[in-house]
């Protein structure tokens, strides 16, 4: 690996790019490590050569300007700022990670493979750096990887709603299975989008325990109203992320995380429907586990939809 440093890199940014060395050193999976101070790139650590080192520079810096813009949408949701950002295609896959104020570094893969092992060494070093040169608290970003420690919450209260879909019978199997993998202990919402419409959602935000989150005066609905509402935007919002990201992958968005402080948002897209699932957990140590049931999840419901193969 070779680490390239920018005109903007100074004295204060050399006990950083030690550690971005230390963690690349043997590390497989991580093809490029960038670091932006203020929208000002800082160095790069990757063994690209120059010419498209310099092209994923470009990329990275618009992949920062889509998750400023996407942390002024979730913030609405009242669980934070947006501190871990993960797009990946069928090519590559990208993790842009907020460590302090305005700065942020940006790992890539171009083994989708490993875009597990990429996030999660990426998440390790923003904590590092946040723990050991910042003095700052770890915000866990990517949830826990172990067993739960906690003994499961109480059973959950339920609620389902449903859109336009020609198939009665086909959108209640969907309901029923929506309502079945909500949970109450990590993944709290699930909704799904056909042609860019709303088809169906289930979720256990009205359950006793979660009434810290959305327990304000507009509540659960006023809570579901967010998501619907973030939701009608990816139809724009969704083009213009890949479009920024041109230079890394010309291929479709496969996954999408927005890691808040206390939670993420997860949107997988559906092939062949104009569409997508999206899912929301609240509880941060449970975004890596609600994350996986979502895409366990992802299977059965583009069988009942008839959209063809999932990716992950």
């Amino acid at each position: 690996m070779t680490t390239t440093r920018s005109p903007f890199a100074h004295v204060g940014h050399e006990r950083l790019i030690e550690l971005c060395e230390q963690a690349l050193s043997g590390l497989p999976g991580v093809d490029m490590l960038a670091f932006y101070d203020r929208g000002f790139h800082v160095f790069t650590i990757t063994e690209l050569d120059d010419a498209e080192r310099q092209a994923q520079e470009r990329a990275f810096r618009q992949l920062i300007t889509e998750v400023v813009r996407f942390d002024g949408l979730v913030r609405d949701f009242g669980t934070g700022e947006l501190m871990r950002t993960v797009v990946q295609t069928d090519d590559a896959a990208a993790h842009c990670g907020h460590v302090f104020e305005e700065e942020f570094l940006v790992g890539m893969t171009r083994d989708p493979a490993m875009a597990g092992a990429m996030d999660e060494a990426v998440s390790h070093l923003v904590t590092r750096i946040r723990k050991e040169i910042y003095l700052q608290a770890d915000q866990l970003p990517g949830g826990r990887r172990g067993p739960r420690r906690t003994p499961d919450l109480e059973s959950a209260v339920l609620k389902t709603a449903t859109g336009d879909l020609p198939d009665p019978p086909l959108l209640s199997d969907l309901v029923d299975f929506l309502g079945e993998t909500v949970d109450v202990n990590d993944l709290h919402y699930l909704a799904v989008y056909r042609d860019w419409h709303f088809i169906a959602s289930a979720d256990v935000l009205d359950s006793a325990v979660l009434a810290p989150w959305f327990g304000s005066v507009e509540g659960t609905d006023g809570a579901r109203k967010l998501y619907v509402d973030f939701a009608t935007r990816l139809r724009s919002d969704l083009p213009e992320l890949a479009y920024s990201l041109r230079l890394l992958s010309e291929e479709p968005i496969r996954r999408l995380v927005l890691d808040v402080v206390s939670g993420a948002i997860y949107v997988y897209p559906l092939p062949n429907a104009r569409g997508f699932v999206m899912g929301l957990t609240v509880f941060q140590p449970e975004v890596f586990v609600a994350e996986n049931k979502l895409r366990e999840a992802m299977e059965r419901i583009a069988d009942l939809l008839g959209t063809g193969d999932v990716a992950f």
